[in-house]
């Protein structure tokens, strides 16, 4: 009888980890076009079997790397212990939590600042596997609002807008200090960034359009 050769569990969940990581760096350094299997078991310190063995295709991995929480923070990331705070906000208090929360996440995820960088040059299958994370992030954190916005607001895009603003400032912090004059450096320039959401938000939403 042949002898069948196991992979522990645990040696099987680190060697999955060190590839989403090396995942996320390889991203980060060289950009989804420039990305490959060879690029990302070198920096994991694996061998070609050890990827194969786990993802049949190189955006499997990206996918995963997507969904490990080092990305792009998830709901829980965001609602943290004040679930039932949370969906006592109105509309517009909700609404800016979220991009103040998300923001201050980001801003202490450089590897993922730097990917999204890459990502406004091009769009492809690895891409695309990031895409879908942030979406289920948001839907799942705005299904806490209770209280149904003006009907006559565009909502979506409104939420659209604010994430470019919310992520272009974010990856423009990586490169630059100040952005129009505003610091992007110290905690004073980030406040006057989420009490401009504040104002934005309340405006739109408290109220609706004039």
């Amino acid at each position: 009888m042949p002898h069948l050769k196991v992979i522990p569990i645990n040696r099987a969940d680190q060697t999955r980890r060190r590839l989403t990581q090396a995942m996320g760096t390889v991203l980060a350094r060289v950009g989804f076009e420039a990305a490959t299997v060879d690029l990302v078991i070198a920096e994991a310190g694996l061998k070609r079997g050890d990827f194969y063995r786990y993802f049949t295709r190189l955006s499997q991995l990206v996918a995963a790397y997507a969904h490990s929480g080092a990305f792009w923070p998830n709901a829980g990331d965001l609602i943290g212990r004040d679930r039932e705070k949370l969906r006592r906000m109105s509309p517009d208090q909700l609404v800016a939590a979220f991009f103040k929360r998300t923001l201050r996440l980001l801003l202490d995820r450089p590897e993922s600042l730097a990917i999204m960088a890459w990502e406004a040059l091009s769009r492809n299958d690895l891409s695309r596997a990031l895409e879908g994370v942030r979406e289920r992030s948001a839907l799942e954190f705005f299904e806490l609002m209770e209280q149904d916005p003006p009907v006559d607001v565009d909502v979506t895009a409104l939420v659209l807008f604010l994430a470019g603003g919310v992520n272009f400032l974010a990856v423009r912090s990586l490169v630059t200090g100040c952005v129009g004059g505003v610091d992007l450096v110290s905690p004073a320039g980030w406040a006057r960034i989420e009490e401009t959401i504040d104002l934005i938000v309340r405006r739109t939403l408290a109220h609706g359009p004039s």
